[in-house]
């Protein structure tokens, strides 16, 4: 776990409730378990009180990329508050934005968000589009973002759901983030109810990140250098002997 919160690394700023805690990752029967809980924890990075705990996983500082294509298959947690994630972060921390938000789920809006953060740290823009319609909470899907120079598009079970084609997709190297978080009332979410089940699951079967070989350098062939002519042996004189003949 590393993840350079505004806060600190268990806590990223105020849209949160949840605090990082590394016994909600769970590896359970092949599959990755981030977990949620509604009990007390008592941070230090930073200090202080927060009421839930929350799984994360990043990439950072141990892979990162630029272009490819990268997938998961999941099955996420419902509820108002719950704010599960898969997103992509650059680097360079000091270099935000641009962030992926390959498949964000908004529990309280049952909505999953697909969106590119792009522009300055003052002046942030959002490409966004959301998702109603697909059932992310009780079945299995695969989530993906095939990322290439000036162009972006998210899939859904090999489906294109949205297509960014645009100068300010990003061209820096970026790392993978999987979080199961608790939205504050500031958040997307909003604050849990006396619904939200507690402790909940974001569920991961695979994570898998493709990128294409290198473009072969083409070399000009050479042609091959001509063969010597060989040496012809100098010509034998012919030398023909006729038999006299008398003169008359």
């Amino acid at each position: 776990m590393d993840f350079p919160g505004t806060h600190g690394p268990r806590y990223h700023n105020e849209f949160y409730l949840s605090y990082t805690l590394d016994e909600d990752v769970v590896l359970s029967d092949g599959t990755l378990h981030l977990r949620t809980e509604h009990k007390v924890v008592s941070g230090s990075e930073p200090m202080g009180l927060f009421d839930y705990s929350q799984g994360l996983v990043t990439t950072r500082d141990k892979f990162n990329f630029t272009y490819g294509y990268v997938e998961i298959r999941a099955k996420y947690p419902g509820g108002k508050g719950l704010w599960p994630c898969f997103w992509l972060m650059p680097q360079d921390e000091n270099s935000w934005p641009p962030e992926f938000d390959i498949a964000e789920y908004y529990g309280g809006q049952h909505k999953m968000h697909h969106g590119l953060a792009y522009g300055t740290m003052r002046e942030t823009l959002w490409d966004s589009s959301g998702d109603t319609e697909t059932d992310f909470v009780n079945d299995w899907h695969t989530i993906g973002l095939e990322w290439t120079a000036g162009r972006a598009v998210w899939y859904v079970d090999g489906v294109a759901r949205k297509t960014v084609t645009a100068d300010y997709v990003p061209n820096v190297p970026m790392y993978v983030l999987l979080s199961n978080s608790i939205s504050s009332r500031l958040g997307p979410s909003g604050e849990p109810d006396e619904k939200t089940v507690f402790p909940n699951d974001f569920q991961i079967d695979y994570i898998r990140i493709y990128q294409a070989p290198p473009p072969t350098q083409l070399v000009k062939a050479e042609p091959p250098p001509a063969a010597k002519p060989q040496a012809l042996e100098p010509a034998k004189p012919i030398i023909a002997i006729l038999p006299a003949s008398p003169l008359p």
